[in-house]
């Protein structure tokens, strides 16, 4: 009896559990695609797979994600957040203990990638909405940085993380750590929220079409982007039919939402308050201004430094140690000044770092890079809860599940669009730097030929590459700059949000 009253459902809200659960599961999402990703070279040598088998194995785990996003906000309001988080979370535990038992089988790598990803996407929609519904107002702003948390926590520890478990324990437990936290999650939900009962008047009133086309066109585009740096990008059948299918299947939900009467999915009216579609554009943005943290610096060690991601987690760990530290300036300016204020201040921080990027040199190591790091990771703390307070404060409760199906651009599609265009950029700036670096080996020159005699062949065109690299990482930070300046452009023009909980009004301000 003790023991069924354990497993037994809830029979009234508990705020702290709930909290706790959703944003385990937050970060659990974020931290799980960085730990695979960041253990892809070694999990290639354990599966026995060449380089495009083990990327089909990534499209499959972020791609899948784009199947549950858009729904699962609809679900939660029909069936209740208890039932969409808790089988979801049971099965992922379940598939990822499964998955290193089928190493040398790749069809079923594949199958249980994909429903590690369909599992994954039903935390991140649910994060937000419902914390905010179960904390007072006082708590709200905490909420939010915890939730900016979630990108630091996976982006940057994960790379630490991810090398530690790789090359001291077992590569299982780049599987394995979500085999324990997802089922952790289910208990605690199970234990937070009670069921609801299930609303079948709107379960038969679902736009089943409209989910189809929206979902399917986002996944197909998904893989079209993700895939086409290493496909060769328009000279690949595959990735022109995967945008152009998913552009048309896209388009095709959208325009069903416009024109059809009644009940529709994809509905366009979370869009149409002017500050949401200007956050909205900045969050898609951010996936190339945490570049920088995520990907250049990492980059730049691993390519110049030869260091292998254990290593490089000494320079992840800064900046997540960074973010962490920030979080109470965050929040007390927050307190003081408009969400739009604190946006523009952190893009503004970013964008210093993306200037400071354009004179690092070979030299450069984890030491040079410490004030960039810091830096980045205060622009990072700043500007997420800046966007994440205009967007709740602006969104109207009404338009949430509407608004919640183009969430995931932003939270999956875009961060990918943006690896695919910064690793695209740093290959044509490196083969563009490399051919300019040629120019001046002139034959005969006396500078080249003493170079020669002592380094040898080998030696100089290890210079040239070297140089090369170090030329594009430049040119991305450059990247970097202007992307920050068409979203500080945006931030400005902002209009000053409704009266709130969670911002001082501007009269206040103005009084002040």
């Amino acid at each position: 009896m003790r023991l069924l009253g354990m497993l037994s459902n809830t029979t009234r809200p508990r705020p702290v559990l709930t909290v706790t659960a959703i944003f385990l599961g937050a970060v659990l999402t974020t931290l799980q695609g960085r730990l695979f990703s960041m253990a892809l070279p070694d999990l290639r040598g354990q599966f026995g797979l060449d380089v495009l088998e083990a990327a089909w194995l990534g499209t499959a785990l972020n791609g899948a994600q784009l199947v549950t996003m858009p729904v699962v906000p609809w679900l939660a309001m029909v069936m209740g957040p208890t039932r969409v988080l808790v089988a979801p979370s049971m099965l992922l535990g379940l598939a990822t203990l499964l998955i290193p038992a089928f190493a040398q089988n790749y069809p079923m790598l594949l199958v249980l990638h994909s429903i590690v990803g369909l599992c994954l996407g039903i935390y991140l929609p649910l994060t937000i909405s419902l914390a905010l519904r179960n904390l007072q107002p006082q708590f709200w702003l905490m909420v939010m940085a915890a939730y900016s948390l979630r990108v630091s926590t996976g982006m940057d520890a994960g790379v630490g993380v991810s090398g530690f478990f790789v090359e001291e324990i077992s590569w299982h437990w780049v599987y394995w750590t979500a085999s324990i936290v997802a089922p952790v999650i289910a208990l605690l939900t199970w234990k937070a929220i009670p069921l609801t009962p299930v609303e079948r008047d709107k379960w038969h009133q679902v736009d089943w079409g409209g989910m189809v086309l929206f979902s399917s066109g986002l996944v197909l585009i998904f893989i079209g982007l993700e895939s086409a740096e290493r496909l060769g990008w328009w000279d690949s059948g595959l990735v022109v039919s995967a945008l152009a299918g998913g552009g048309v299947l896209f388009s095709s939900a959208v325009v069903r939402a416009v024109i059809t009467k009644g009940t529709k999915f994809g509905d366009l009216v979370g869009l149409q308050n002017w500050n949401v579609r200007i956050c909205m554009v900045i969050a898609c943005l951010f996936g190339v201004l945490m570049t920088p943290t995520s990907l250049l610096i990492p980059t730049f060690l691993q390519e110049i430094g030869s260091l292998k991601p254990l290593q490089i987690s000494t320079a992840t760990f800064i900046a997540f140690g960074a973010y962490l530290a920030s979080i109470p300036l965050a929040i007390f300016l927050a307190r003081r000044i408009e969400a739009r204020l604190l946006l523009i201040l952190g893009l503004t921080v970013i964008a210093i770092v993306a200037w400071m990027g354009g004179f690092i040199n070979h030299g450069w190591r984890t030491d040079q890079f410490v004030s960039m790091l810091m830096f980045q990771a205060l622009g990072e703390s700043l500007m997420l809860i800046g966007l994440i307070a205009a967007f709740v404060t602006n969104i109207n409760p009404q338009h949430t599940v509407a608004l919640g199906a183009y969430i995931p651009i932003a939270r999956v599609l875009t961060p990918v669009v943006a690896g695919t265009v910064m690793s695209t950029w740093l290959r044509m700036a490196g083969d563009t730097s490399r051919t300019s670096l040629r120019l001046y080996l002139q034959a005969g020159d006396p500078a080249v030929v003493e170079n020669l005699s002592n380094m040898g062949f080998t030696g100089i065109a290890h210079v040239l590459t070297r140089e090369a690299l170090v030329l594009a990482h430049i040119s991305g930070f450059h990247l970097v700059f202007w992307v920050s300046v068409l979203a500080l452009v945006l931030a400005t023009l902002l209009r000053s949000s409704p009266p709130n909980p969670i911002t001082p009004p501007v009269a206040a301000l103005e009084k002040a």
